[in-house]
């Protein structure tokens, strides 16, 4: 009989949706901010690399692009199907804080970015890869915070997204 504790069920629920949908998402919610505060929020396809790293292939047309390219930051939300709950306030959701980095061709990271990219959206990408004002945007996670439920809340690691520290508010002086 072991003597240690057991599992949190609630903790191997969490884990078990966090690497379901590491595997299964083709979009984020993406939100940026201009230089001057300018708030935007829009969905864009995007890859995982092989570092972690969000892969984005984005339009020079879009605000987000250009927000990109001016602050060098962007959060990324991963979030459950809205249906899939019959409590919105409980769904669940992953949020990233993220740098972003421009990957042009021929540097280092080109190659793996466009193939990972290719992998996931295949003729689609083909066709915006011949548009020149279209750039290969990584957004590397900083820190993340999961919320899995009511009172289900945790630090998440970018390095690997099942690591989960259970959140909890620092408590103001009275």
């Amino acid at each position: 009989m072991s003597t240690g504790a057991s599992p949190d069920p609630r903790l191997a629920r969490a884990r078990a949706w966090v690497e379901d949908h590491r595997a299964t998402f083709r979009t984020v919610f993406l939100a940026t901010a201009s230089s001057t505060g300018e708030p935007e929020a829009s969905v864009v396809a995007a890859a995982l690399d092989g570092r972690g790293g969000f892969l984005l292939h984005v339009s020079d047309l879009a605000a987000h692009t250009r927000h990109l390219r001016e602050t060098g930051r962007a959060s990324v939300l991963l979030a459950e199907d809205e249906n899939a709950t019959t409590q919105p306030l409980a769904r669940r959701r992953l949020t990233w804080r993220c740098e972003a980095e421009f990957v042009m061709p021929g540097q280092p990271g080109w190659s793996e970015a466009v193939e990972a990219l290719r992998a996931r959206f295949g003729a689609t990408l083909e066709l915006t890869l011949a548009l020149p004002d279209f750039h290969v945007v990584r957004l590397a996670p900083q820190s993340g915070r999961l919320v899995a439920g009511f009172g289900e809340t945790y630090e998440a690691e970018p390095s690997d997204w099942t690591k989960l520290r259970a959140f909890s508010v620092p408590r103001r002086n009275a």
